[in-house]
């Protein structure tokens, strides 16, 4: 049990220190930015993200 408690603290400290290194990961909704139409000629801007296609993690730092 202990084992479980230590290795899931430790998990938390890595992802929280990659969060502050690597505060922003890719757009889940668009992945990179922008919706493109079924044909490919025409785009517009992803409304999660604003087109910049990254998103803040949730224990990052706001800026």
């Amino acid at each position: 049990m202990t084992t479980v408690v230590l290795a899931l603290l430790a998990w938390l400290a890595l992802y929280y220190l990659a969060c502050q290194i690597w505060p922003y990961t890719a757009c889940g909704r668009c992945n990179g930015g922008k919706h493109t139409s079924p044909t490919g000629k025409a785009w517009r801007n992803c409304s999660r993200c604003g087109g910049t296609g990254k998103k803040r993690r949730l224990l990052a730092r706001k800026p």
